[in-house]
């Protein structure tokens, strides 16, 4: 059978049985069996598969057909530019979060350089401190760390399953993190942070049914049920993570499309943050709310 013919084979059993962007992960599939790129299995179109080939890569289209992710069959998923390691203990990061990267990175960028001591050189202490609540698997911290260079990154997730995902994350990534296990802030007791970082669970407890079946059958709901309105934990971080915040310190949030509004009054009503500033992604739908902490001192 030729290369086309097979990919388009699983094209349609993808199709039928559901799934969204069925060609790409067909194609996706495909690469992933052989190893060879998307623009070799366009040149290679027309060569034959041989048996062995063709019933793996079948097999690998019935694990997708039936509703596996795509990135739990192949481990893997791509974010802001680094190819992170996933499983089904944590949320596979999305496009969605690079709005909150990227933001976050601009903030950092722009904070004000602080000239370091000779002994804060030679330790490597000094560094602009960033938080990174609810880590899973480490995608947020790991990309600041990474794109910001000069900061350093704390991680936290209640899940050690995810902690150990973050670390590995981080080992191949070479980034220098550190992650804790521990229930929201309970890890990093009485620290203070330039920045607080979090993408925590928003969807409300009703729609998780709702969700595709990939998504509410196949990912944590630890890390998607954020209760009957979706603000639980919200609600935590805007009580404690000024606690947990220098003088003027960021707190960047995602959020869910329509909770803006809640966040920004959530926000204003605790009278311990500047006025809440919601960013849109790229599609222009409410993404990311951004804050500092009033100076109180």
């Amino acid at each position: 059978m030729k290369t086309r013919i097979l990919v388009g084979e699983g094209e349609y059993k993808l199709l039928k049985a559901g799934v969204m962007d069925a060609k790409i992960d067909a194609e996706e599939l495909y690469c992933y069996l052989t190893g060879c790129d998307r623009v070799t299995l366009f040149l290679n179109a027309n060569n034959q598969v041989d048996a062995d080939t063709e019933e793996k890569y079948m097999a690998l289209i019935e694990k997708r057909a039936s509703r596996i992710p795509l990135q739990h069959i192949t481990g893997v998923q791509e974010f802001m530019g680094y190819t992170f390691n996933v499983n089904p203990s944590v949320l596979i990061p999305r496009q969605d979060t690079e709005t909150l990267v990227t933001e976050a990175a601009r903030a950092i960028q722009a904070m004000p350089k602080e000239k370091k001591t000779l002994m804060q050189r030679i330790r490597k202490t000094g560094d602009r401190e960033v938080l990174d609540l609810c880590c899973g698997s480490g995608a947020i911290g790991i990309s600041l760390a990474k794109i910001c260079g000069d900061i350093k990154v704390t991680c936290t997730d209640i899940s050690q399953m995810a902690v150990e995902t973050a670390k590995g994350n981080a080992k191949a990534l070479r980034a220098k993190i550190q992650v804790l296990q521990g229930d929201m802030f309970e890890p990093v007791k009485d620290q203070k942070f330039d920045m607080i970082v979090s993408n925590p669970p928003y969807i409300r407890t009703h729609m998780i049914a709702v969700l595709q079946e990939e998504v509410k059958g196949h990912e944590p709901r630890e890390a998607l049920d954020g209760g009957r309105d979706g603000l639980d934990f919200y609600r935590i971080i805007v009580e404690q993570a000024a606690q947990h915040l220098k003088p003027e310190g960021y707190l960047f949030l995602e959020i869910g499309h329509d909770q803006g509004e809640d966040l920004r009054k959530m926000i204003k009503d605790s009278g311990l943050y500047t006025p809440a500033e919601i960013i849109k992604d790229l599609p222009g739908r409410d993404r990311v709310v951004k804050c500092q902490k009033l100076i109180t001192e």
